[in-house]
């Protein structure tokens, strides 16, 4: 039986009631407050106006004191059925933003003035920089991260402090002066200065005079500058290294007489999860569907051993496949080694035909074989312009790319989406391959040939599996976004799916300012569903972020239009794990919680674990130990966003959809419904016009 815990201490009010100080005007030292969140008497003292000022219990003249409780009184009052209430008293107590502003604030003082280095941005958490552990090299310092975060009544019934461990960042051992020669000083970030972090544009003077005793923090833009290569990501179990972290970070500098006193911890340890906070997906909701043997469907819970045991749910719906190659004249032998293992000729892989089902042929002398390695578009398209390609055959090329689509150099990285983009235009999806890995003796390939072939499949739209649950068909928009680095531009893919089984109906994409756009599309997507399904009672949206009301709004207006008088979902899943608020399972040694629990930790926000660990079933290293995703669910009707079977249906939903995902075997943490307009986002500013090619809309192409 699982025992969770949180990574979260309790602790009470040092005094049941405060007195904080106000200003009206803005003065050194003080925290500006946006209106909304003072109390009452503030804005009657000073008058109406955006922002107002505070020391908290620091007295200084001038000031305007204000002396409330910590947490809200009730009075008795009798209903007019002569019923017995307790009543909050309105402006009783402080606000719980501003109480969570005023511990922030004590804690960093704390830790700054015990010569801690603390970030100084403090408005909603605390950052604590300690000397890492991690063996020390000839180019960095290291440093491990912590984040002390308040908040109020969350999941117990007092003040919370939340521990995460945010990582090791690395800081340079040369000093600023040394590396201006090599970097524009528009990629430092972080500055570390007599012990303390500055923002590299708001560095004092004394270090601008000095810079050979500043050292920047390094982060990606200064990796590009540098032209470093891509690290690989840390593997192992992340609970256990967290874990590790945050105990001892307590033990340390939390358990402390001297921070109990700013803080009064009133937990021995970190808190147990209640068992009323947690609930658990549907137990069919893991397993997957794969294709017939012995005239039955196949079922397993991993794509692995499925796909191998009963090869894939659906094959491919074109008779009529054509394979091709696209490469560098230098890698010859490397199409060759390919198309062998293609074809089953090499130890470690079956075939294409025998693992996916996939008759396809290759055309003799069809292939293209390009010669200039720094611009071979115009080439390829040359090319491809004086190939015939009949009407009646469904093409797919495999480009094996001299670059990886990874390479830091930005013009090389844009040659992989240009391919794309012209293999679409003339309607030929393909599969890149990495020409760096395919004869790399330190790179074991026949590993990645079944990705390889699953993705393919995909694209020339079969399945390789799906959830073994009842199709369901209603309308679901999953809506990922993607950060262009050089031009800070963000952009919106949306994906459009009408049923459980993993297949998508379209794929738009969108600067992040056409929120219209992006709405007109949703709403052609609807009234499309709408036309063939009569039944149509709710629209499902999975947002990469929380959806503000300017978002949502031309949705609902739309809705109206139609006539369609139906609530719409809203299931905000954060595309990066959940590290500010994990949990344990103390009764299993590696730490990680069962796959599909999750676990409420406020109004509506839940915690997902979607991992490889199932019961009875030895969890593989390989699969990783992934951190749980965060979710918000909303709907415009507020009846409904608090129904426990729909809440539990909607979280199913999510899970379910990140079992359908085929550009890999492995297991994935988030749904499809965010990934793939994700994928298709990163792609999108490199193409033309932005925009994708109207072959490319209805097809899994960017797998």
């Amino acid at each position: 039986m699982q025992q969770l815990t949180f990574n979260i201490l309790t602790f009470t009010h040092p005094s049941d009631e405060f007195t904080f100080h106000f200003f009206g005007e803005e003065k050194e030292g003080l925290q500006r407050i946006f209106k909304f969140l003072v109390p009452a008497e503030v804005i009657e003292h000073f008058g109406e106006q955006d922002h107002y000022y505070t020391s908290f219990d620091l007295s200084l003249t001038d000031s305007f004191s204000v002396t409330k409780q910590t947490s809200p009184v009730y009075i008795e009052t009798i209903t007019e059925d002569g019923e017995i209430v307790n009543q909050k008293v309105e402006n009783s107590c402080f606000g719980i933003s501003i109480l969570k502003r005023y511990y922030n604030s004590k804690i960093h003082t704390y830790f700054k003035d015990n010569g801690y280095i603390v970030k100084p941005n403090f408005i909603d958490d605390t950052e604590v920089w300690l000397p890492s552990q991690k063996s020390q090299d000839s180019l960095y310092n290291y440093f491990d991260k912590y984040t002390l975060k308040i908040q109020i009544a969350r999941v117990s019934k007092f003040p919370e402090l939340i521990i995460s461990f945010e990582g090791t960042s690395k800081v340079f051992k040369k000093s600023l002066d040394v590396l201006y020669t090599d970097i524009a000083p528009e990629a430092f970030t972080w500055i570390i200065y007599n012990d303390q972090l500055f923002r590299h544009d708001e560095l004092p003077e004394e270090a601008r005079r000095y810079p050979e005793n500043a050292f920047p923090v390094w982060n990606f833009d200064i990796r590009s500058a540098l032209k470093q290569a891509t690290e690989t990501p840390e593997r192992g179990n992340k609970y256990l290294k967290y874990k590790s972290h945050i105990k001892s970070f307590y033990a340390n500098h939390i358990n402390t007489e001297d921070f109990k006193a700013i803080i009064p911890i009133n937990c021995k340890s970190f808190i147990s999860v209640p068992e009323i906070r947690i609930g658990q997906v549907s137990h069919t909701s893991n397993k997957l569907l794969f294709g017939k043997k012995d005239g039955k469907n196949g079922t397993d819970i991993s794509p692995i051993t499925g796909m191998s045991e009963y090869g894939p749910l659906s094959i491919s719906e074109f008779s009529n496949i054509h394979l091709f190659f696209i490469f560098h004249k230098d890698d010859s032998a490397k199409a060759f080694h390919i198309e062998k293992f293609f074809k089953g000729e090499i130890a470690g892989f079956k075939g294409l035909q025998k693992y996916t089902h996939l008759n396809y042929f290759v055309v003799p002398k069809f292939s293209i074989v390009f010669h200039d390695k720094d611009n071979p578009v115009s080439e390829i398209e040359d090319l491809i312009s004086k190939r015939e390609f009949k009407d009646d055959v469904r093409y797919i090329a495999v480009y094996i790319s001299p670059y990886s689509k990874n390479i830091s150099d930005d013009y090389r990285k844009s040659i992989y989406y240009k391919i794309k983009e012209l293999l679409l235009k003339h309607r030929i999806t393909s599969q890149v391959l990495d020409s760096e890995k395919i004869l790399n003796p330190k790179v074991k390939y026949h590993f990645s040939l079944p990705n390889i072939a699953i993705a393919m499949l995909a694209k020339l739209n079969g399945i390789p599996w799906r959830l073994d649950t009842q199709a369901k068909y209603e309308l679901i928009v999953g809506v990922g976004a993607f950060k262009h680095v050089n031009t800070n531009v963000q952009y919106i893919g949306s994906a459009f799916s009408f049923q459980n089984n993993g297949t998508f109906n379209r794929f738009e994409c969108f600067r992040n300012s056409e929120i219209d756009e992006l709405a007109g599309s949703i709403l052609n997507a609807v009234k499309e569903y709408a036309i063939h399904n009569k039944n149509l009672k709710r629209l499902v949206i999975h947002f990469y972020k929380s959806m503000k009301q300017q978002e949502l709004q031309p949705i609902e207006d739309g809705l109206k239009k139609l006539g369609l008088e139906i609530p719409v979902f809203i299931v905000s899943i954060n595309k990066t794990e959940s590290r500010d608020i994990v949990a344990f399972d103390e009764n299993y040694e590696q730490q990680m919680p069962l796959s599909g629990k999750y676990i409420k930790i406020g109004y509506n926000k839940y915690l997902l674990f979607n991992n490889t660990r199932y019961n009875n079933y030895p969890v593989k290293g390989i699969a990783g130990y992934p951190f749980p995703i965060k979710l918000g669910i909303s709907c415009t009707d507020k009846e409904l966003e608090e129904d426990p079977k729909i809440i539990r249906e909607l979280l199913d939903q999510v899970y379910q959809f990140s079992r359908v995902y085929w550009k890999s075997l492995s297991q994935q943490n988030l749904p499809v419904t965010i990934k793939y307009p994700e994928m298709v986002a990163e792609m999108f500013p490199y193409f033309d016009g932005y925009e994708i090619p109207e072959f490319g809309k209805d097809n899994l192409w960017f797998l």
